[in-house]
């Protein structure tokens, strides 16, 4: 298939200007570096950062990101919320409920700006290098990089920790290294990753490979993948696990002398010589301890609770400040079906059940108006669907017109949309029409199959309490349908449990992508993961047009070109009815200590990092 793109640069990077952008070090291959290359690949790239689309924006002599505040003081102690437990500190196993540490302990050979669309600047790795063929990927690695313990990070350790996550036990991860051909170590800085000849075109590879949190090679027994356990891991990054209560509290120092401490990629992160992750029970609890002084900043994620529950001395004394963020995450949160679920197998029944959730009316009325209603998987992003498909699209889709929804092809999908005061029968008129069609009558208020009188009947599996208001009047509407929608509200690990192995028949998920898509659209949609325990694929996900076009995801070359594969990809999912979307967030809701600080470039990229707060000297 050719390619069915305009090939034009369609982005600006922000703050930046277009002669910046081309600062980048390329370098065309002499004789004698040809000579030493894997491959005779023409051209040959060595540079300190990497883009995927364009070129980098930071030169190679640049002294920090521009989105957070080099000035950032060191102080004592950050004090974090976490909701529910933990069991383990395997951030990588498939088993128990790790601790959510693992940004603060693990680098990686590379680490991407947040004000770019997707490039990498070197850390553990201090250049890189690739052909134009993108047949292999090399790396420098920096001689002052340690592990915690102050053994330097080498080669060997890269490709320990290849064959690691490359293993049977770690199943999400294997599964985006599938396409490396092998790997070789070729001195204590240098390592060279081979790219399977038949996915030459992966261009993200590299990028997943640099991006792999590295693990020690001489510490190799704590890194059993197939345990759950609070074995301790041995630091890459700038934390160590100071000490823990197991379930309920875990303390992290900074690692002494910790060698990127001024690296340009650190500079002004990990500006907390502590950091204290204190475990809730529940969002109630949660927000109570906070409100008492418990802790330090707290995303909300409840629209009640921001609207109503901010309320005490701290608050009216300015002791905490409610701060709104811009979001530009590509994330939404929805109903999920379990297409092997017998009642979910047919489009029709999905989109069916799919009227029955009142957006209009729920936002307004339980929510606050605190919400958009999505009318993509990617929302806040230029990568979903908009009005009908241009002729990119339609390149795209017309060789499997035949197997997909008619009204694809000329409009743009919509979701349901009501007055907002509660009457909904119009909609459920619909559902009832689709239902009769696909088989499904009532009898005696109840839905039933007509050939073995099944009855339509379904459960939706919750996490948190908090969220049953939301979702009982969506069960209320679809009882006039005669479906019935058991709601079943688990702890977090029976939650994780049986998410892994498939168990439900509807989730209430956050769907939620990169900055810019990546190979993470493989792990969610693509048939190879459907009814794999443990893996990203919760919908079950199996047709061949979805994995037809996920390929073009990898191999677009422009932004230009993965905007037209994205929003292909959206209008498939949507019209299939996979999911509910059922609302979106153009904002972080924040509540932090007056105390601390942040960069306003945190704001303006959209991105969320509390690595890069601070605390404010007492005379500010």
């Amino acid at each position: 298939m050719s390619r069915p793109f305009n090939r034009i640069a369609h982005w600006l990077l922000a703050g930046g200007s277009l002669l910046t952008v081309l600062l980048t070090v390329l370098l065309t291959a002499s004789q004698s570096h040809a000579a030493d290359s894997p491959a005779p690949d023409g051209q040959i790239t060595r540079s300190h950062a990497r883009a995927l689309y364009g070129q980098p924006f930071y030169p190679a002599d640049f002294k920090h990101f521009n989105y957070i505040n080099p000035n950032a003081p060191d102080s004592g102690t950050l004090r974090l919320g976490a909701q529910g437990t933990f069991d383990t500190f395997n951030a990588f196993t498939t088993k128990g409920v790790p601790a959510s540490l693992s940004g603060h302990l693990y680098d990686s050979l590379m680490v991407r700006s947040r004000d770019e669309p997707y490039t990498l600047y070197g850390l553990i790795a201090e250049a890189v290098e690739y052909p134009a063929s993108n047949r292999w990927v090399r790396f420098y690695l920096n001689p002052k990089a340690r592990f915690a313990d102050g053994k330097p990070i080498t080669a060997a350790d890269v490709k320990f920790t290849f064959d690691q996550f490359n293993s049977k036990d770690a199943p999400i991860y294997r599964s985006a290294l599938d396409n490396v051909e092998s790997v070789k170590v070729e001195s204590a800085q240098q390592i060279i990753f081979y790219l399977n000849a038949s996915h030459e075109e992966n261009r993200l590879l590299p990028f997943q490979i640099a991006q792999l949190p590295i693990l020690p090679s001489h510490d190799r027994e704590r890194y059993d993948f197939s345990r759950a356990d609070f074995t301790l891991p041995l630091s890459s990054g700038a934390y160590t696990i100071k000490s823990y209560e197991p379930g309920k509290q875990v303390i992290l120092r900074e690692v002494e002398n910790y060698w990127a401490k001024n690296h340009p990629v650190r500079v002004g992160h990990n500006n907390f010589r502590q950091i204290q992750y204190d475990y809730f029970r529940n969002a109630t609890v949660s927000l109570q301890a906070f409100l008492a002084g418990g802790y330090d900043i707290r995303l909300e994620t409840i629209a009640k609770n921001w609207s109503h529950g901010y309320t005490g001395k701290a608050v009216e004394s300015g002791k905490i400040i409610q701060t709104l963020l811009p979001r530009k995450t590509n994330q939404i949160q929805a109903f999920v079906f379990n297409t092997s679920s017998a009642v979910f197998k047919d489009r029709r029944v999905r989109q069916a059940v799919s009227q029955g959730y009142d957006f209009q009316w729920t936002n307004r009325t339980l929510m606050y108006s605190n919400y958009q209603q999505p009318h993509s998987l990617f929302a806040n992003s230029e990568f979903g669907q908009r009005s009908a498909p241009n002729s990119g699209e339609l390149k795209l889709l017309q060789p499997f017109r035949h197997k997909l929804p008619v009204e694809l092809f000329t409009q743009q999908w919509q979701p349901v949309k009501t007055s907002g005061d509660g009457n909904i029968r119009a909609k459920l008129q619909l559902a009832h029409s689709l239902l009769q069609q696909s088989g499904w009558v009532v009898k005696k208020q109840q839905r039933v199959n007509r050939e073995n009188g099944q009855v339509l009947s379904f459960e939706l599996l919750l996490t948190t309490p908090e969220q049953e208001r939301i979702v009982l009047p969506f069960q209320r509407n679809l009882e006039q349908l005669g479906i019935e929608m058991r709601v079943k509200t688990v702890d977090l690990a029976q939650y994780i449990q049986r998410v892994r192995n498939k168990d439900y028949d509807m989730l209430l998920r956050t769907i939620s992508h990169g900055t810019t898509p990546g190979n993470e659209l493989q792990q969610y949609w693509h048939s190879q993961y459907a009814n794999e325990q443990g893996s990203q694929n919760v919908a079950n996900v199996s047709n061949p047009v979805v994995d037809a076009i996920l390929p073009y995801v990898r191999t677009a070359k422009t932004l230009e070109e993965l905007i037209t594969v994205t929003r292909a990809l959206d209008r498939i999912l949507l019209w299939e009815y996979y999911v509910i979307p059922q609302l979106q967030a153009g904002q972080w809701r924040v509540a932090h200590r007056s105390r601390l600080g942040y960069p306003s470039g945190t704001a303006l990229n959209g991105y969320l990092d509390f690595t890069t707060w601070w605390e404010k000297p007492q005379n500010d």
